[in-house]
């Protein structure tokens, strides 16, 4: 290990200047802590979260300084053209308490070991980090156990509650939305106590979007910011170390279509990205293309520099026996809505995986061989997680483009019925691997329902039609309590019965423009702020009290998209029809 001098002399200094404040039993304790020996081991336990595997360095650990490209957040008051902080350290933080949003592969936790790096370094505070799906007694009883096994000493309220009450501690909470649902209400509630109670303390909390995280008063709220063109170069050095590979890999990315370009948004589809450049020597072309070269690359990309070595794998299966069961496995997990599992449901998914592959090997094995060759499945905590959402969500979709047509029949038959909710990755991949199938048994019969519901009976649309769809939303106001003052939020409600795929593309796109200031200066919730009584407003009344201009802009982008889902309607027809028509061409006479 390097010379840590100067960084233990700074991680000492909390320490330091806490005891000079205490006294009493705390100042007697805190005493002990001041030893060479003690902030040595302090030291030791916090290096180990900046040593940590790659999937571009899968082999063993690496200094997290030597490969992290730190990511831009933008925070809760930035305009609509933001522009990110480059996030450095917890001082570009703007305040104390702060929740991270990051989308799936956008480096949430390894930011927080980065920002645990630099506070070790600070001088100012210790710093704590827990995951916070492992809670299970209170959050505070955790972080008590935690910080005492850092500084080596039996759990000892006395001491950390001296440290956290003079704001010596930082606190690193990862993922919020980990947490286990009967537990989110209780452990919402302790953090934003937490953040009361040692209020001098830093406090980050990660989260992926739309998490219940986004009602804790006490927290400002940032976002990572996409990695954008510029990043690419600086990124691409660090996690490669390689100028050649980076500038063949960006001349590559550039020249590639828009749909692979947006790959390169979140660190981890750019690092996966140029896993398959690396092998492949090319860029994809789509997501299928990507997905289903990706996980060759990555069956054989220890084995391929060595000639007649092959990386041993448990089950013994072939390339195709693995990725079959592979598929099979991630419609599995879809289709019980889990993308964390725990050993014994990894085993008997895998092993019903297996069987309907009709393979026989170990299911504990094959998990393995995910694990260690493929890297596509990875143990965070207690439990397996895929590397990323998209991964399980591509290779269920691929089971299914892979079914015979009654069966693959039947999965859209189930969807068109109203499980398309829990399917809409897939379903954006099926479109483009199983086209015609995924057309005719699902995408066109969930058109025809959509635009007959929206005419109800009519033959054309009119402003009529557009009050009614506008009727079927209703925001409800929730009050709540806090020290004293009521605090106001809003949940968006449909009321309509018709549940439909182009219906909820639509709501998507026309409903939240209905929330925001108008060209006026208009608040879209005037009329709850007008009326502290009011409870329910529908997005009729909503829309329309914005004025004319905003009711008639509003009708005129819904009509234009009727008219859009009406001509997709014949084009889809057609294209259904002709792919089913048989000609000369197949005669083979």
């Amino acid at each position: 290990m390097p010379d840590f001098s100067a960084a233990l002399a700074l991680l000492k200094k909390p320490i330091e200047d806490l005891y000079t404040s205490a006294t009493g039993a705390a100042k007697e304790k805190i005493a002990a802590l001041r030893a060479a020996s003690k902030v040595k081991e302090l030291h030791r336990r916090l290096w180990e979260s900046q040593r940590v595997k790659t999937i571009w360095h899968t082999d063993r650990p690496l200094s997290l300084s030597s490969f992290y490209y730190p990511v831009a957040v933008v925070g809760q008051e930035a305009t609509n053209s933001p522009i990110g902080t480059r996030l450095n350290s917890l001082d570009d933080l703007p305040n104390s308490h702060n929740i991270i949003f990051g989308t799936v592969g956008q480096g949430k936790s390894i930011l927080l070991r980065y920002l645990l790096g630099k506070e070790i370094k600070s001088g100012v505070r210790i710093p704590v980090l827990f995951e916070l799906r492992n809670v299970e007694k209170s959050l505070k009883t955790h972080l008590s156990e935690r910080f005492s096994m850092l500084l080596g000493l039996k759990n000892d309220e006395t001491v950390f509650t001296s440290f956290a009450e003079a704001g010596k501690i930082t606190f690193f909470l990862d993922g919020f939305d980990e947490i286990e649902p009967n537990n989110l209400k209780k452990v919402t509630s302790e953090i934003e106590d937490l953040s009361y109670e040692y209020g001098d303390c830093r406090i980050v909390v990660t989260s992926r979007p739309d998490s219940e995280c986004k009602h804790l008063t006490n927290f400002h709220t940032n976002s990572i910011c996409p990695l954008s063109e510029s990043d690419l170069k600086p990124f691409y050095k660090k996690v490669t170390r390689d100028e050649d590979l980076t500038s063949r890999l960006l001349a590559a990315i550039k020249a590639s279509p828009m749909q692979i370009r947006e790959l390169v948004r979140t660190p981890l589809l750019a690092t996966l990205l140029a896993i398959s450049y690396k092998a492949a020597h090319k860029i994809p072309l789509d997501f299928a293309e990507f997905y289903d070269e990706l996980f060759q690359i990555l069956l054989v990309r220890h084995d391929g520099s060595k000639l007649g070595w092959r990386r041993q794998r448990k089950t013994k299966l072939n390339d195709r026996e693995i990725q079959i069961t592979f598929e099979a496995f991630c419609f599995a997990t879809r289709r019980r809505q889990t993308t964390a599992l725990d050993k014994d449901l990894s085993y008997q998914l895998a092993n019903e995986s297996l069987a309907d592959a009709s393979l026989q090997a170990d299911p504990a094995q094959f998990i393995e061989d995910i694990k260690k060759v493929t890297c596509l499945l990875v143990d965070e905590g207690k439990k397996t997680h895929f590397v990323h959402a998209s991964v399980q969500e591509f290779f269920a979709a691929r089971y299914v483009k892979t079914r015979t047509e009654p069966v693959a029949q039947k999965f859209y038959s189930q969807l068109l019925a109203g499980k398309w909710a829990n399917w809409k990755q897939e379903l954006l991949f099926l479109f483009q691997i199983d086209e015609h199938r995924s057309t005719k048994y699902f995408k066109l019969p969930d058109l025809n329902k959509t635009v007959e519901d929206f005419l109800n009976g009519s033959d054309k649309a009119d402003a009529t039609h557009v009050a009614r769809y506008l009727s079927s939303f209703a925001v409800d106001r929730v009050n709540t309590m806090r020290d004293g003052k009521v605090a106001s939020s809003y949940v968006l409600k449909k009321l309509r019965s018709t549940k439909t795929y182009w219906y909820d593309t639509l709501d998507n796109r026309l409903i939240m423009t209905s929330f925001g200031v108008n060209k006026q200066g208009r608040v879209w919730n005037q009329g709850f702020v007008d009326n502290p009584e009011l409870q329910r407003q529908d997005c009729l009344q909503i829309v329309s009290a914005q004025g004319p201009d905003s009711l008639s802009d509003f009708e005129q982008k819904v009509l234009s998209a009727l008219s859009y889902f009406q001509t997709e309607q014949l084009r889809l027809t057609d294209l259904v029809k002709r792919q089913e028509t048989t000609t000369s061409f197949i005669d083979l006479s």
